[in-house]
């Protein structure tokens, strides 16, 4: 078993110090509301939101309840009998949560009006020339519940000690919630064992989780047709894989091309994020300040929109240290982590030795993340904040259980957050 099989995601360092208040995130998914912002008053919009009396693709707002981001963009080209990449979002959503995001899907307004989904609302904005492509928002606002949590008074300390800001781990989501595969699927990928990665992505998972019997039937006979008949109709995903192998054996990489791409490049994601997050652990138990750049470091400036321009990247040198450190504590300018690719380079200083000593224990290299059996898995590397701010937090109750509402920029874990109040060492809660 590889070193990263044996990393346990969510098991990483906490910033501030005063002990959590515990606690259950989405007892109910009305427990958890996420909505996207996707403009800001006074900046550019994307093309997308301008409204086109020619344009080809419809864009939506969507409200759902539990629903995963990829199956509703399977279901909707099903019942609009039109491919999944004729369906454009900004940004994967929250299953088990009240989410409203917008999409763009190629097709006509009449056909639209007579999509009919359990617990989806569906507003028609308008239509555009362009579609909506993954990053195309601002960021996300929250409503988020905690229940059964204890000790509220530490809130106020734990916020006292983050000081706005809070690392900006890769949240259990990334990883899985239920059933955190993804990042041993993508290494499978990367190292180019196929096989293997189609295999863990449908034999590996704990009893609790729905397809066990047909999971345990496929680890012992490895017989695809028969497994079929042994796991759940809403498995969708891992049924489409193994209806392809039982018509055509042996061929895994045609298997992992019947995932939607946006799905099967979250895998080879789920790898990065692992990486990344190992490092910022380190870095955080090792004392370094992540929201200060460290001689060496590579700083992100902020775009348009405010947030971390992930584009480009300034080195810390002693002669800008004190003028980008000053811009990182007013929240416009970002320490970046890296998200290792194939044009990656390793940062200076200590963070680049960081970087170094994880690639090296997971015994992978930049050159590695060229998939040359499925080029549109490759990923060429780009970087991340290793710390995020929090943004306009407010703090209800609803009876004793405190109730947070604040906005992340994109690309941020509201649970990831949440984790460093809550503390707790059961990543299910999350």
């Amino acid at each position: 078993m590889s070193l990263v099989s044996q990393h346990i995601v969510g098991s990483e360092s906490f910033f501030s110090k005063t002990s959590g208040i515990g606690g259950k995130l989405r007892k109910k998914s009305e427990d958890f509301n996420v909505e996207e912002v996707v403009s800001i008053p006074g900046r550019s919009h994307w093309i997308w939101m301008q409204e086109s009396s020619n344009g080809k693709h419809q864009i939506v707002k969507i409200k759902a309840n539990n629903w995963d981001t990829h199956v509703l963009v399977k279901e909707l080209s099903r019942k609009l009998n039109i491919g999944q990449k004729s369906i454009g979002f900004a940004g994967t959503k929250d299953k088990r949560a009240i989410t409203t995001q917008h999409f763009s899907v190629k097709t006509s307004r009449e056909n639209l009006s007579a999509i009919n989904l359990e617990n989806i609302e569906l507003e028609f904005l308008h239509s555009s020339i362009k579609p909506i492509r993954l990053g195309n928002l601002v960021g996300n606002k929250f409503k988020i519940k905690v229940t059964s949590s204890s000790n509220n008074d530490h809130i106020t300390n734990i916020f006292s000690e983050l000081e706005g800001f809070f690392p900006n781990y890769f949240g259990i989501q990334r990883f899985g919630a239920v059933r955190p595969i993804t990042h041993i699927v993508g290494e499978k990928i990367v190292q180019g064992d196929y096989e293997g990665a189609v295999l863990d992505y449908l034999t590996l998972g704990s009893p609790n989780f729905g397809g066990h019997e047909g999971r345990e039937y496929l680890s012992e006979t490895k017989d695809f047709t028969k497994s079929l008949e042994k796991f759940p109709p809403h498995m969708l995903f891992e049924r489409q894989l193994l209806g392809h192998l039982s018509r055509n054996k042996g061929d895994y990489t045609g298997a992992i091309l019947q995932l939607p791409e946006s799905l099967s490049k979250m895998l080879v994601h789920g790898y990065q994020s692992l990486i990344f997050n190992k490092v910022l652990d380190m870095r955080i138990k090792e004392g370094m300040d992540a929201c200060l750049p460290q001689i060496g470091d590579y700083v992100m400036p902020a775009d348009g929109y405010g947030g971390p321009d992930q584009r480009v990247t300034i080195e810390v040198t002693e002669r800008n240290q004190s003028k980008l450190s000053k811009r990182c504590r007013e929240g416009k300018a970002w320490v970046a982590g890296l998200l290792p690719g194939a044009n990656s380079k390793f940062s200076k200083g200590r963070q680049g030795e960081l970087e170094k000593e994880v690639m090296n224990a997971f015994g992978v290299e930049f050159k590695d993340f060229i998939i040359d059996e499925i080029p549109e898995l490759s990923s060429y590397g780009m970087y991340r904040p290793l710390f995020q701010k929090y943004n306009d937090i407010e703090v209800d109750y609803d009876s004793d259980d405190p109730v947070f509402s604040f906005w992340l920029h994109k690309g941020t874990y509201a649970t990831s957050f949440l984790r460093e109040i809550m503390k707790s060492s059961d990543v299910t809660v999350y």
